[in-house]
This record gives structure tokens, sequence and C-alpha cells, in this order.
């Protein structure tokens, strides 16, 4: 049987490949095989799809590249789930960086980059060489997944990009020759991708298939019961989904605010204060721990144990600089305001496509507070019905 491998992190990315891979082994036509990469692999097992990591392909030779990653993981702070691969995956891509520009250099890179300095080219080769898939599908990130569709051009092998949302900054996915396919959220990001200088029949527009789920009827009575058994009842539900401002853009180098996540969400815990009508709901990211928050009862955490899609139909408004989250709470019918002064302003330009109802500075956010307030929430948007179907549709013309 032919295979398809599928190269994708965790969060929104792997949740975008999951529901394809599942109907590429329901429907037979292929076996798939996901390299999950960071947080990813628990998602895909507990899938029932096959997982491949970097710490398979470790080799004898691979002593050195071993040593950096063992180095490397005693620098991250807080506990990591599966050093073996954390130490492959920042070996051998530390190794790489080495080989390309030397060890002082490399030493600087991911001083001020981190793993964003990593474009582990021929780690991928060997990986999608080892393989050898009939076709190979990855995600728009700029790491490992790039690398992939760049071995898989090298190899003689198709390819296709998934993109999750506007592929404003990653402009190597406007490339003609990167990859064969470009599945994309709309008609807005072809058209941008054609004008970039894409053949229109390399885009098609599938939607992401991680958003299928907001269309699913079931999580408007679970968000109902959700708003019922936490009291909220008639209270303005503010959602807030942590993330973090990186130091320097990843692509552009820019320097960013580290601190603006902190001093947006105090700014939103400090209207909620001043309001006894008001509920500020706050999310972390999977893997990440709790944030320490006032004790008061208008400040509550919701962990992973909520699914999004049923948190998203108990609340009234997300308030975000630019998570995902934002894009999904305004397709199933929340409000939505960003906040401004992130080094990803121009790639989430949600204002602008219609999506954000208020973009704001830090200190704008009280006013658009009051002006969202008392809006209702709209009927979920229109949502393209099984985008995985269409991606699905795209990665069997290739079998």
């Amino acid at each position: 049987m032919k295979t398809v491998l599928f190269v994708t992190y965790g969060s929104g990315h792997v949740r975008m490949v999951l529901p394809v891979a599942r109907a590429l082994a329901l429907g037979g036509q292929a076996k798939p095989v996901v390299l999950a990469l960071t947080t990813a692999a628990p998602a895909v097992r507990a899938a029932g799809v096959e997982v491949l990591q970097f710490k398979d392909f470790i080799t004898s030779a691979d002593e050195l590249a071993v040593g950096h990653g063992k180095r490397l993981l005693a620098d991250m702070p807080g506990p990591v789930a599966d050093p073996e691969e954390t130490i492959a995956y920042l070996g051998l891509s530390y190794a790489e960086l080495v080989q390309d520009v030397g060890l002082t250099e490399a030493a600087r890179l991911y001083q001020r980059d981190g793993r964003q300095a990593f474009l582990p080219l021929r780690t991928l080769r060997r990986i999608v060489g080892q393989v050898a898939p009939s076709l190979v599908v990855a995600t728009n990130s700029p790491r490992a997944e790039r690398a992939s569709i760049m071995a898989a051009r090298a190899l003689g092998l198709p390819s296709a990009c998934l993109v999750d949302l506007f592929c404003l900054d990653e402009v190597w996915v406007s490339a003609s020759d990167y990859a064969d396919k470009v599945c994309v959220l709309n008609d807005s990001v072809k058209r941008f991708l054609v004008s970039a200088g894409r053949a229109e029949e390399q885009v098609v527009v599938t939607g992401n298939p991680a958003f299928d789920t907001l269309s699913d009827p079931s999580h408007v009575g679970q968000g109902r019961q959700l708003r019922h058994d936490r009291q909220w009842g008639n209270k303005h539900v503010l959602l807030w989904p942590t993330q973090v401002e990186p130091a320097y853009h990843p692509f552009n180098g820019l320097p960013g605010d580290v601190d603006l996540p902190r001093r947006a969400l105090e700014k939103v815990v400090e209207w909620v204060l001043s309001r006894d009508d008001c509920i500020l709901c706050i999310r972390p990211r999977a893997g990440e721990a709790l944030p320490m928050v006032s004790g008061d009862p208008r400040i509550v955490l919701t962990g992973q144990e909520v699914s999004l899609p049923v948190l998203l139909q108990a609340v009234d408004m997300v308030v975000t600089l630019n998570s995902t989250v934002g894009l999904e709470g305004h397709l199933a019918g929340t409000g939505l305001l960003q906040v401004l002064g992130s080094v990803f302003d121009k790639a989430m330009p949600l204002k602008a496509y219609g999506i954000a109802d208020e973009a704001v500075d830090v200190a704008g956010i009280p006013a658009a507070l009051d002006r969202c307030q008392h809006r209702p929430r709209r009927p979920p948007g229109t949502i393209q019905p099984r985008a995985a179907d269409k991606v699905l549709e795209v990665v069997c013309g290739f079998l």
C-alpha cells in the first residue's frame, strides 16, 4: 500500500492534519504516517495514526548531534515530556546549523532565535528518503515542515502544503516550486498567493480541517450546558487564550514586545474586575501550566479538559493578540477583540478581513470592551463543510 507522510508540529497544526490522516486511513487509499514534531505525538497516537519522530532516525553516526541535543536540553526550563525526542530534534537541527554557519554563528543564532534558527534540510531528506512515501503533506511552518517539502522536491516526490490561516508571513509558500499543491483557508488567501506568483491551479481553497468541528451542532447544546453549569447566566463572558510574544520576529528579525501579552491580560482583568456582570475565562495552551491569577470568582481558569469548540459556544467574546482561537471564535459566533502591538499584526489583519469587531492597542482595551459588551453573539458564520474531505481530494489526486 502507498504511504502518505504528514509532517506537523502540535497545537492547531496537528488538528489540521489529523482529520485528513484519519479519513485517508478509513478510505483505504493509502497508509498515513505522521512525523510528529514537538508536542504533536500524543495527539497523533490518541487518533490511532502511526507516529514517527526524530528519535527514530538517530544512528551511531549522530554522536555529535546527540551531544548538542543533550547540552541544549539541559538549558531548557521546566520538565520535558520526551527527553529522548527533544535531544534528537534539537541535536540534529543544531548540528545542521553548525554545518551551515559554523560553531560561533550557530551559537549566536540559537541564542537569539531559539528553534526559529533551524531549517533541518539534511535531516528531513534522510527521513523522507527512508520512509519513501508517495506524497509528503506538511503544514506551513518554517522549520522541519518547510524542510520536508524541500526534501520531497529534491527527491523527486510530490508534496502538498496545508496553510492554516492567511499566509502573509510565509513567503516561501508563494514560490512556484514550493509544493505541488497548496490548500488554503479561503478565496482571499488564494488571490494573495496567485498575485505573489503561484499558478491558479496550484492553489486549492479547501478550508482548514481543524475548524470542521466548529460546525458540529452538538457543541451549541454542550456550550449552553457549560454556561449553565458554571453559573455564568446572563453575564458577559470573555475568553483570553494565552500566548507568548517572541523577542524577535522569526522571519524578518523585527523586535517583539515579550511583555505585551502580560500587559494586555492585566488590562482585560482590570476591566472585568470593575464590573459585576462580566467573567473572564483564561485558557492556557496545551502543555502550558495554569497562570497565577486573581482569586476573584470573576476570573476563571479553563484547561484542556473543556474542548475548545464547546467553550467557544459558552463565551461571548474572544480577546487575543493573534491566536487562532480568535478566528475560531468568530466562526463559532463570538465577538472578537484583537489587541495590536504584536510583531505578527501584519500577518493577522483580523479587522481588515472582517473577522475582528475591534482592533486596538493595550490602552484602548477598556473602551473597546465597553463598545462590545452589549453586542449579542452572532449566528455561527458560514464554515466550509468538511474541509478535511476537500483536502483528502487533493491528497488522493496524487495517489
